[in-house]
């Protein structure tokens, strides 16, 4: 009964997070292509300056607490206040820091116009750290309807808002606007919704005993915002504020499938995993599943980006952004093996071996930059596929770490990969001829998606991918309890 029961939120769970994540990411995405053509690469060249910056707020706003307090078994409301106060001193702290320092972040870019936008923009994670521990709270729940509807709907909020201030001509600013009405948006509705409210109590050892656990994803949370971001920094540094607003939206298009596709799962999984952690083959199975499903749909999304980059950046953004595509097409190359490795650095979480996950994140970040002290001179392309060298060379180490953990060997994760893998190359192979011979951008992308999926499902159907069966089954059943409510209304 225990089992069914944490199966049926488990599903629940991924259905409310599926909507949350397509709402959220998607609208972001939607409202990025309209502000996109609203405004300059420059405006967004701007804010990816100070990305860096926004996202080490936000880390620290987490401060890692909030997985230490779902991995917890017994958290109860002492831990949650007592989080919730050190989160909103520590991001308070923060903003101050860089609220002094905005004049040396202009003077490092040799941009004066960013000293009151980092001003302005980074109060963004001093808001979210007022809602965040009641997410948390309803997340260790397993409640992911509440969370859904608040991100969706702060998205939108923000976006109608800043859409209209990008029309008005206030550039910049309506960026600046969107991150701050959103984070705002949604802490008050974190507030109304959710029933949990801080006590006024703050226990030391509630702190430390949860600091064990959460600073070492504190301290790689903070490595993996700053080196996630570092391109930003560098291009920032080296190249136009034009150079950097082309990589910033490459940077979107590629992150849009993965990152929504990874969170969905990541936000799901985590909590029910840490519920059967002691468990290992249950675990693995859980792991199996998991990994499949994502690159059974992240690496035909993929290839697809790959396939259609140049008529789909001319005909969403238009033709000023084209310079895009090829910054593009390196990057999801390799984007689909950030969703692996962050599963199994789940894993090694949920199992408790935050030390390894902190391990990991220092190699990682050192492969980076060596990556990017040898490329760097030789322009942003060489960047990217510096890029691409180091997080292969991560993943392998990873995978070593994995098996230490659990007995997930790097064989048995090639085992489950091929078979999409396999299917995902000879779908851009399927490409090639196609590109011959259209020259209209919207016929070739209705013909190029509609081939190269079609050869992606064949090779699952040939290849007899389980996956590929259990979609079909879902669908039917989604479309004949469609019919049936239809006909139960008429």
């Amino acid at each position: 009964m225990k089992e069914k029961n944490l199966r049926e939120k488990t599903i629940t769970g991924f259905k409310w997070s599926f909507l949350d994540n397509v709402g959220k990411y998607g609208g972001q995405f939607v409202i990025g292509i309209i502000l996109t053509r609203l405004l300059t690469p420059e405006d967004f060249g701007l804010i990816g300056m100070i990305t860096i910056f926004i996202v080490i707020g936000q880390s620290l706003t987490n401060s890692g607490f909030g997985q230490a307090l779902i991995q917890k078994k017994d958290a109860d409301d002492t831990d949650f206040s007592t989080v919730f106060y050190f989160n909103l001193l520590a991001s308070t702290a923060i903003y101050l820091i860089i609220f002094l320092a905005a004049p040396l972040i202009a003077k490092f870019y040799n941009q004066p116009e960013l000293i009151p936008l980092i001003k302005v923009i980074c109060l963004a994670f001093v808001i979210d750290a007022t809602g965040r521990i009641h997410q948390v709270h309803l997340e260790k729940q397993l409640d992911f309807k509440s969370p859904s509807i608040i991100g969706v709907t702060s998205v939108f909020i923000s976006g109608a808002i800043s859409i209209t201030l990008a029309y008005m001509g206030f550039g910049v600013w309506a960026l600046v606007a969107n991150t701050i009405i959103r984070s705002f948006a949604a802490a008050i509705m974190f507030w109304i919704i959710s029933k949990w409210r801080p006590l006024i109590a703050f226990s030391k050892n509630s702190l430390k005993t949860l600091f064990m656990f959460g600073s070492k994803i504190l301290v790689a949370g903070l490595m993996q915002s700053f080196f996630h971001n570092i391109y930003y920094l560098i291009i920032g540094r080296f190249f136009s504020a034009q150079s950097l607003g082309y990589y910033t939206r490459a940077a979107t298009f590629k992150d849009m499938p993965v990152s929504t596709i990874t969170v969905i799962i990541q936000k799901v999984t985590f909590p029910v995993f840490s519920t059967i952690q002691d468990d290992n083959e249950k675990l693995i199975m859980g792991y199996t599943k998991v990994i499949r499903l994502l690159l059974a749909v992240v690496l035909p999304l993929m290839a697809l980006i790959f396939i259609t980059s140049r008529p789909l950046i001319q005909i969403v953004i238009g033709e000023k952004w084209l310079p895009v595509v090829p910054y593009l097409k390196v990057m999801v190359l390799y984007g689909w093996i950030y969703v692996i490795y962050t599963i199994n650095n789940q894993i090694i979480t949920v199992k408790g071996r935050s030390d390894y996950y902190l391990q990991l994140q220092i190699l990682d970040k050192v492969f980076i930059i060596l990556s990017i002290l040898l490329t760097y001179r030789f322009g942003i392309m060489a960047m990217i596929y510096g890029h691409m060298g180091a997080t292969i060379i991560s993943y392998f180490i990873e995978s070593i770490y994995l098996k230490k953990v659990i007995d997930i060997s790097l064989a048995y994760q090639v085992k489950q990969i091929l078979p999409f893998l396999l299917a995902s190359t000879l779908m851009l192979l399927s490409s090639i001829p196609i590109v011959m011979y259209i020259e209209n951008d919207l016929l070739y992308l209705a013909v190029s998606i509609f081939i190269s999926s079609s050869v992606y499902l064949l090779l699952l159907r040939i290849l007899r991918v389980k996956e590929l069966s259990e979609g079909i089954i879902m669908a039917k059943n989604f479309i004949h309890t469609a019919n049936l409510k239809r006909k139960g209304e008429n």
